[in-house]
C-alpha cells in the first residue's frame, strides 16, 4: 500500500510539472469522442432493456440520463458502485420492474465487450506490445502486482469464488425460480443473434473505435507519441485496470501498468503525467456529466443523495 501511495504522489507531481504543456485541441477532441462513446454505450443498454421488457416502453432519453448518472457515480465510487445508481434510476422509469432483470441486462451489455477485451489483450500480447506476465510483480501496479506475486493464492481464491457462485446459482435455480426467470428475461437479447449483432455488437464495435480515438488524442494532448499501437495499449490497460476496481477508475493500477508498458516510448515522468492527467480529465468530465444527468432527472445536483436513495431502494425489504 505504501508503494501504491508513493506511485500516486509521483504521478501527481509529474502531472503538475507538465500541466502547462497540455495541448488543448487534441484534449477537446478526446473529450468529444469520449462523450460520443458514452452515448453509444447508453444506446446499447437501451436496446438491451427493450429486449428484456418488450411489453413496456423503454424511452431513450431517461435511459441515457440514467447511464450518465451511473458513469458519474462510478468516477467517485470503487467496485463499480455507479451501477447501483443506474439500476435504481432505471427502476424508477420502469416502475416495479424486477431488479434481477435490470441487473442481468448489465451482464448482457458486457458480454461482447469481454470478448473484445480478450481479443485485444491476446493480439497486443502476441505482438509483444504488452509486458510479459512474469514481469508484472515489478510493475508497481497495485492490484496486478499483488496478483502476480500471489498467483497461487489468487488461483485458490478465484476457485473458491467460482465454487461459491456455482453453489449459489444452484440454490437460486432450485429455490428461487421466479428470480431465475427474471435473470433470464434480462438476457433476452442473447436469444436473438441477429438482434444482438444489430443492437449490441455493431454499436459496441463503434464504441471501441471511439475509445481508441480517445486514447490517441489524449496521447497527443499530453505529449506522448500518438500512434495506433500506443492508443491500443492504453485502451487495453485501461480495460484491464478496471476489471477488479478496488479504487475508483482503477487509479494506481493503470499508472503502474502504463509506465511499465510504455517504458520505451517516453520517460516515466511523461507517461505518469499523461496517465494521471488523462484519467483526471476523464474522471472530472464524467462527474460533470453525472451531475447534469442527476439535474435532468431530479432537478438538483446532489449525486450523493441519489446514491443513498439507490442503496435504500434496492435493499431487501
Amino acid at each position: 500500500m505504501a508503494g501504491y501511495l508513493a506511485q500516486l504522489r509521483h504521478a501527481a507531481t509529474a502531472f503538475g510539472d507538465r500541466l502547462g504543456d497540455t495541448r488543448l485541441l487534441p484534449l477537446a477532441i478526446a473529450l468529444a469522442l469520449h462523450l460520443a462513446s458514452l452515448l453509444v454505450r447508453s444506446g446499447v443498454w437501451c436496446g438491451i432493456l427493450r429486449a428484456a421488457f418488450p411489453e413496456r416502453e423503454v424511452e431513450l432519453r431517461p435511459t441515457v440520463w440514467a447511464y450518465l448518472a451511473g458513469v458519474g457515480a462510478n468516477a467517485l465510487a470503487p467496485f463499480r458502485g455507479g451501477d447501483i445508481v443506474r439500476i435504481y434510476l432505471m427502476r424508477r422509469q420502469l416502475v416495479d420492474a424486477p431488479v434481477a432483470t435490470i441487473v442481468s441486462t448489465l451482464v448482457a451489455e458486457s458480454v461482447f465487450g469481454a470478448v473484445v477485451v480478450g481479443i485485444l489483450v491476446a493480439a497486443t500480447a502476441g505482438l509483444g506490445w504488452l509486458p510479459p506476465i512474469v514481469h508484472l510483480p515489478d510493475a508497481r501496479a497495485f492490484e496486478f502486482s499483488f496478483y502476480a506475486r500471489h498467483a497461487g493464492l489468487l488461483a485458490v481464491a478465484l476457485g473458491l469464488v467460482a465454487v461459491g457462485a456455482f453453489l449459489i446459482a444452484e440454490w437460486v435455480a432450485h429455490h428461487l425460480r421466479i428470480v431465475w426467470r427474471h435473470i433470464v428475461q434480462g438476457l433476452g437479447i442473447l436469444r436473438s443473434p441477429a438482434r444482438f449483432a444489430r443492437v449490441v455488437a455493431a454499436p459496441q464495435l463503434v464504441d471501441w473505435m471511439l475509445r481508441v480515438g480517445v486514447a490517441y488524442f489524449m496521447l497527443a494532448a499530453f505529449g506522448i507519441p500518438a500512434a495506433l499501437r500506443y492508443a491500443l495499449l492504453v485502451v487495453v490497460i485501461d480495460s484491464a485496470s478496471t476489471v477488479l476496481p478496488f479504487t475508483p477508475g482503477g487509479v494506481g493500477a493503470q499508472q503502474g501498468l502504463l509506465v511499465f508498458a510504455l517504458a520505451g516510448v517516453a520517460t516515466s515522468g511523461q507517461v505518469l503525467a499523461f496517465s494521471i492527467g488523462a484519467q483526471t480529465v476523464i474522471v472530472v468530465f464524467n462527474i460533470l456529466l453525472g451531475l447534469v444527468a442527476i439535474f435532468a432527472l431530479f432537478g438538483h445536483f446532489r449525486m450523493g443523495s441519489v446514491r443513498r436513495a439507490a442503496a435504500r431502494g434496492l435493499s431487501p425489504s
